[in-house]
């Protein structure tokens, strides 16, 4: 069997080269086909039901009925959606809830929010987490978290993330934490069906310890977001971070999200939640793996 070392290598040098490939595939020209037989090189800027607006590297911004136009990079005009920037505002705040008395005393509350708006080219996107567990009159542990990240779409799809992270975690022995990075992304689809994006790229971590240690590393990061409205707007969602440090291939760490937000009234939703998370080189006195199963209350704007 190949060690953990040997595997996270032969992953990161994967991954490094499908990055080398989306980068190489981002500086391409798009191509438009017409249906007689000519090719043009350039951008979609926009489309409506009878036009596109085609902006050409030899011809400048191009006006062409939809009836002309034979593909764009190979693919039919008919499932071609219009670019995914506009000016939008949108967000979620979910609160779940728990107390139970007799042999055993516990409560259990967690609060979320995310907002994400859109401006042009650039895309916002702000969390905020905290959750409180207490058991028997105990201390309570806490795990509190703020993110902001910024994406700059600076072709079509193909977008550059920046992302700053702060908070702790009572659970894993984190007194503190703050992240930055940077990552290289797509994002393939988003339309109110369904949205899928990727994105890979570097992270910086600093996190002071309970035991007085710190621990500061310089990571590999690769995560992905997808989601999916079925039947009676019933919402399926998903949502992973992998993260290898790059000193110390066996260093890793995996945390995912997957759940189903089920309407009970207008942007009023039940929502289950699994949460898990991996790390193989835990704080000392903590465990690797943490999951926790979550069903609340979630409000859509």
């Amino acid at each position: 069997m190949p060690s953990a070392s040997r595997l996270f290598q032969s992953l990161f040098l994967c991954a490094s080269g499908l990055l080398l490939v989306i980068v190489a595939s981002a500086t391409a020209a798009d191509e438009i086909a017409l249906t007689n037989g000519d090719v043009l090189h350039g951008k979609l800027t926009s489309q409506n039901d009878n036009h596109v607006v085609w902006q050409s590297d030899n011809f400048g911004s191009l006006k062409i009925d939809k009836k002309r136009v034979a593909t764009i990079n190979g693919t039919s005009i008919a499932v071609i959606t219009a670019p995914v920037f506009s000016n939008t505002y949108k967000g979620t705040l979910s609160f779940t809830g728990g107390y139970s008395s007799g042999n055993i005393t516990r409560e259990d509350w967690d609060l979320e929010g995310k907002v994400e708006w859109r401006d042009g080219d650039f895309r916002h996107g702000s969390e905020i987490n905290f959750e409180n567990h207490k058991l028997d009159g105990a201390q309570p542990a806490q795990q509190y978290d703020l993110k902001y990240g910024l994406d700059w779409f600076f072709r079509d799809k193909w977008f550059w993330s920046n992302t700053a992270a702060w908070g702790a975690n009572d659970d894993r022995s984190i007194d503190q934490f703050y992240s930055v990075g940077s990552a290289l992304g797509r994002q393939f689809w988003d339309s109110k069906i369904s949205a899928l994006s990727a994105e890979s790229g570097l992270r910086w971590i600093s996190e002071d310890l309970n035991d007085q240690t710190s621990d500061q590393r310089l990571t590999w990061s690769w995560a992905a977001d997808y989601r999916l409205l079925i039947g009676n707007n019933v919402e399926l969602f998903h949502s992973h971070d992998l993260l290898i440090a790059l000193n110390d291939m066996d260093d890793a760490e995996v945390s995912a999200d997957l759940g189903v937000k089920i309407p009970v009234v207008e942007n009023l939703f039940t929502e289950l939640k699994l949460e898990w998370i991996y790390d193989n080189q835990p704080a000392i006195g903590t465990r690797g793996t943490d999951s926790q199963l979550t069903i609340g209350v979630n409000y859509s704007w």
